[in-house]
């Protein structure tokens, strides 16, 4: 009996043990993971809503609707429903350029308060974009681990004193991480900011690269970004694979400030048509264990899906739309199986107007989203600190001012900031040195003038929120044209950056000729057609050209310009614009047909 019971007895002690234990209570699932990023990108400081609309599918009108969005108490709430999907697996990514260029009531106080929000918001990780680097190298690392913006010198006792950090007298630096791949100082040969982050989410080993584009020193102020090396996108990727795997990472996300475009009119719209840019290149290059590209710089609204499977994705600018995300992860393999995505509108209830005053209701299925209480008051706050300056009216316009560009490539907007220049410029105190060109680059007007005739400065800072010095140079007739010429020449953007000109000066430009007439192998400007108060530019002579700061370092690869002579400086663009609406009385749109296209 004692050798047949105790075999039993100790089948039945094991039984037990084995029910207890955590692996048999709770065996393996095989249930694929849901895996969630909610993507940001090109938000530019814009906390309070920006004006503009966006224009949106509508189930009643084929041609769709114009709806206002964006603004940081709005995003805020979008990007807390969305987390509320997939709470434990979400996280908030960002491509570039969350700040810069920002209105007033960011650039005030040199972002701090878009950096207050983001972390708010719930920001997690993002890459740098060319704009972080508007105010140089130190002041990115600045935002990123803390400390006061100091004060400009005063002329005579040196920097006194801080500016900003408006909590407590303390600026704590951003809780999200920037990450910099590609950006190396040339001291240290290594990335000024981390080069990657490895998260776990829902177990998965999930890696996110962030880098910005190539080109960053030719579309910033060169000495923000002297001692720095800008390397190839596609070999900085690929060339951390391997390191990522080997730390466990299965699931690979780059977070690219660079970007592509579409034809594409609607925002929301998944068919991606006629997608280009210097975006797909790269991205067909990248090494196939990339999941997932974050992309931003156009300004574009896309969800794409490459040949080879990787999905593409944009949330246009300004913070209006933020794209979800979904991938489905094997349990086993930790692999990506399936993925999905959407962009989506950050709906507010600010009115829309047409063109006639009359209010547009919300298209049939669209709701305001609630304003987060947090953000509001963080919004709220800086916005009371800079009412009385924003809302003093400066001058007065006869029309709206815009930047929607002719077939020649003018604007109203541009033309009236170049003759801003020229007469910031040319006064009795420049003397004989007084300018008689001015040229100003696209890129450096950030809003238009929507509203008329009032134009307030806070209106006035969002055209103008660099803060550029006027520079005026002696440029001979031969390095005008050649400046002329390098709208085109690369790395400038597919069809050029024309640059708006001043009153008085005029010229023609054949489409159909070659680009790059600074290589020898072609000329777009017709040469016998520049010309200053009607007359032909005499290539031997000298003449005194104005343009800001940015341009006159070689910003926007306008090379020529640095070769300008008796160089002076002049006052801050922002303020010579508002100088120039006191003294006009109201504006007059100016007249087009300065630059004249051929074909």
């Amino acid at each position: 009996m004692r050798a047949f019971v105790a075999p039993l007895l100790l089948a039945a002690i094991c039984i037990v043990a084995a029910s207890s234990s955590p692996a048999a209570a709770k065996a393996p699932s095989n249930k694929p993971i849901t895996l969630s990023l909610i993507a940001l990108n090109d938000f530019h400081g814009n906390i309070l809503p920006p004006s503009g609309s966006v224009l949106v599918p509508d189930p009643d009108k084929p041609e769709g609707s114009r709806v206002s969005a964006g603004g940081a108490a709005y995003l805020a709430s979008l990007v807390h429903q969305l987390k509320s999907q997939n709470p434990r697996n979400t996280l908030v990514v960002a491509a570039g350029d969350m700040l810069g260029a920002s209105p007033l009531t960011s650039g005030l106080f040199h972002d701090e308060p878009t950096i207050e929000v983001l972390d708010a918001i719930g920001l997690d990780i993002s890459s740098v974009g060319n704009h972080e680097f508007d105010k140089g190298r130190l002041e990115l690392l600045r935002l990123q681990h803390g400390g006061c913006f100091p004060k400009t010198p005063d002329g005579s006792a040196g920097v006194v004193g801080t500016d900003t950090c408006m909590n407590r007298g303390r600026f704590a630096g951003a809780r999200f991480q920037y990450l910099a791949a590609n950006v190396i100082d040339q001291q240290s040969a290594k990335p000024l900011l981390p080069a990657y982050a490895i998260k776990t989410v829902g177990g998965v080993k999930v890696a996110f690269i962030g880098l910005t584009l190539k080109d960053t020193p030719t579309v910033v102020t060169p000495a923000g970004v002297a001692g720095l090396d800008f390397k190839d996108e596609v070999e900085t990727v690929n060339a951390l694979v391997p390191e990522l795997r080997s730390k466990g990472a299965t699931v690979i996300v780059v977070l690219l400030h660079q970007g592509g475009q579409t034809t594409a009119r609607k925002a929301q719209d998944r068919s991606c048509p006629g997608f280009s840019g210097e975006l797909v290149s790269l991205v067909d290059h990248f090494d196939a264990a990339v999941d997932v590209v974050v992309s931003g710089h156009t300004h574009q609204e896309y969800v794409c899906f490459r040949p080879d499977g990787k999905l593409v994705t944009q949330a246009g600018f300004y913070g209006r739309l933020v794209t979800k995300i979904d991938l489905t992860v094997d349990a086993r393999s930790k692999r990506v199986v399936a993925k999905d995505a959407n962009n989506q509108l950050v709906t507010n209830d600010v009115v829309v107007k047409d063109a006639q005053g009359n209010v547009l209701p919300l298209p049939r299925g669209y709701h305001a989203l609630p304003k987060d209480r947090q953000i509001s008051k963080i919004v709220q706050r800086y916005g009371d600190l800079t009412a009385a300056v924003s809302d003093l009216v400066v001058g007065r316009v006869a029309e709206p001012l815009d930047r929607k560009l002719n077939a020649a490539g003018e604007s109203r907007l541009g033309a009236f900031i170049a003759d801003v220049f020229l007469a910031g410029s040319s006064d009795a105190s420049y003397g004989d040195k007084a300018a008689q060109i001015a040229f100003t680059n696209p890129g450096g007007l950030r809003s238009d003038i929507s509203a008329s005739p009032a134009v307030t400065f806070g209106q006035l800072f969002s055209v103008l929120p660099f803060n550029n010095n006027l520079v005026t140079m002696t440029l001979s007739g031969e390095q005008i044209r050649r400046l002329l010429e390098q709208q085109w020449e690369k790395p400038q953007p597919m069809g050029g950056r024309i640059l708006s000109v001043s009153h008085g000066f005029s010229y023609q430009w054949d489409a159909q000729a070659p680009e790059g007439a600074a290589r020898g192998d072609g000329a777009r400007v017709v040469p016998d057609s520049i010309q200053l108060n009607g007359a032909a530019l005499d290539m031997q002579k000298d003449y005194r050209v104005t343009v800001n700061n940015f341009m006159a370092s070689g910003g926007d690869n306008f090379m020529v310009l640095r070769e300008g002579r008796e160089v002076q400086t002049g006052e801050i663009d922002l303020m010579v614009a508002k100088l120039y609406l006191r003294v006009h009385g109201v504006v007059k749109p100016p007249e087009a047909g300065r630059i004249t296209r051929l074909h």
